[in-house]
């Protein structure tokens, strides 16, 4: 895979999956062995990080990721991007705290074989759910 086509699948990633919640691109995007990783824990396949992603939009329905700058070489992708977002619904058992988020964060993608295979994602929680 080409380095524009990886950088493609991230972009889908972050402008299909996310900011749309539209979970057939992530079909096409995703290995089904799909490793995640981020600061509130591990996900060890594409259907556990569709499952997660829809949590997150029932508490974030209006979470809105915007790129900064997105790079890479050899495999690798890495994004750097803003949330903007509401917590309307509960969250890791959090009650909805109808609270304004702003978040900074980096994504790092490994793509192989047409597919993202493992993502890292790092942000400050305390920042996401007010903890």
């Amino acid at each position: 895979m080409t380095i524009d086509a990886a950088r493609a699948q991230a972009r889908a990633y972050f402008e299909q999956v996310l900011n749309r919640g539209d979970m057939a691109v992530a079909d096409r995007i995703f290995d089904p062995a799909l490793r995640f990783h981020y600061p509130l824990g591990e996900l060890d396949s594409a259907a556990a990080v569709k499952d997660y992603l829809a949590v997150f939009r029932s508490a974030f329905p209006d979470a809105h990721f915007a790129l900064a700058e997105l790079f890479g070489a050899d495999g690798s992708i890495a994004a750097r991007w803003e949330l903007t977002a509401t917590q309307t619904g509960v969250f890791k058992g959090r009650a909805a705290s109808n609270r304004a988020v702003r978040l900074p964060g980096i994504t790092v993608f490994h793509v192989a074989g047409g597919r993202i295979r493992e993502i890292w994602v790092s942000f400050d929680p305390a920042r996401l759910t007010g903890a």
